[in-house]
């Protein structure tokens, strides 16, 4: 703890130690090229709005921390100094700190060791929009990934959800999108032969904005449909939005949750204490440990606003698979990777959105076998040899 709380109060920030976390990163960054969801991720970046901070290469490699600025005249330990400098300030700093002592013994290590480090009394940058402008949706890109595989992702942009931890809407509808049930989107997607896995919720962004997606694994049949699996979504937050929340199927994610909390595996010292660091910066301290866990208030009109996102002019599409390889013509600069984003031609915005219901798709079945009362029966010691 002497050793990591120095690196906040007088770091080094040596040319060799500076050098060699340069390289650490290159490497890193050379490691991930042939990894498709970095890919893919960094060409949702490179399709969103060029004047949104979202929009950058999101690692570095060799050419961005040292040849390219080098290039400019630009040092980058100075730069780290300057970046140190600003934005390392105790006001916008967490620390969760494990140890067999007891918390008094921790609190008063810790103070001892950080109270040193100085509040510049910086503010968190925020982005009030989403990353993509009215040209970055509507929008369907071809995507070449490395393995043979066949994805189709659909993408919104929504506000950040963090601040509405109590209620969730966005898990509330990745339940539901998600469900696996008689009268479910999966259910009637498999029974085409077009899918094998979906997946839908919310994604986190940054501060300020956030995205809703719903991922499916497409069978060889499937790629042939895209257009219909993407009208069958719609079908189904149609359906959605003419059912209205619903506080029982709340109610069901609520309990579950509890359920998940109050029975969770244990996690690795250090996996934990960095995830608490992060929460830290988004949940009060005294329900940072069941943030994210505990439901405790029903919004339907959080709900309402998030379906009110998901709409067919605001949606952008990815398909991936290497068939597109001889029409995909753009390349991602820093990975390599092929593509082509074209703008969804208008008819079928239209009829996305007049889609109306599908007679098979429904909200599912109550569930009356999620359990809430974990209290221990007596045991019976009687016993009988009849």
């Amino acid at each position: 703890m002497d050793r990591f709380s120095q690196f906040f109060l007088s770091p080094l920030f040596t040319e060799t130690a500076t050098d060699r976390e340069v390289n650490a990163v290159n490497s890193e960054h050379e490691k991930n090229i042939p990894n498709d969801t970095w890919r893919i991720n960094q060409i949702e970046k490179a399709t969103s709005d060029p004047k949104h901070d979202f929009s950058k290469f999101g690692t570095g490699n060799k050419e961005t921390l040292d040849s390219g600025p080098k290039e400019k005249g630009i040092s980058v330990r100075e730069s780290l100094l300057e970046f140190h400098g600003t934005w390392y300030s105790s006001n916008i700093m967490s620390l969760s700190v494990l140890g067999r002592e007891d918390l008094d013994t921790l609190q008063q290590m810790v103070l001892q060791r950080f109270s040193e480090v100085t509040d510049k009394n910086v503010t968190v940058p925020q982005w009030s929009e989403p990353p993509f402008s009215p040209e970055q949706v509507g929008t369907i890109t071809y995507v070449v990934p490395v393995k043979d595989i066949r994805n189709l992702n659909i993408t919104w942009g929504i506000p950040d959800l963090t601040e509405q931890y109590k209620s969730c809407p966005g898990s509330y509808l990745g339940h539901l999108i998600g469900h696996e049930g008689p009268g479910s989107l999966l259910s009637q997607l498999k029974s085409r032969g077009w899918v094998n896995t979906l997946v839908g919720g919310q994604k986190s962004g940054s501060k300020g904005f956030g995205f809703f997606v719903v991922n499916v694994d497409l069978t060889e049949e499937g790629i042939k449909h895209v257009d219909d699996i993407v009208m069958l979504v719609f079908q189904y937050l149609t359906m959605l939005k003419e059912q209205g929340p619903q506080e029982w199927v709340f109610n069901e994610c609520k309990d579950l949750n509890a359920m998940q909390f109050r029975f969770k595996d244990k996690e690795r010292p250090q996996s934990y204490v960095c995830s608490l660091a992060g929460h830290l910066h988004d949940y009060p301290s005294e329900e940072v440990l069941t943030a994210g866990y505990l439901l405790t208030e029903w919004r339907p009109e959080a709900i309402t606003s998030v379906l009110d996102h998901l709409t067919p002019a605001s949606v952008r599409i990815s398909v991936i698979a290497q068939q597109f390889s001889e029409s995909c013509e753009s390349t991602e600069p820093w990975y390599g990777a092929k593509y082509n984003c074209e703008a969804i031609p208008e008819d079928k915005i239209k009829a996305w959105n007049s889609c109306g219901l599908h007679e098979k798709l429904r909200l599912p079945d109550k569930n009356d076998f999620i359990p809430t009362n974990f209290e221990l029966c007596e045991r019976d010691t009687g016993c009988s040899l009849d």
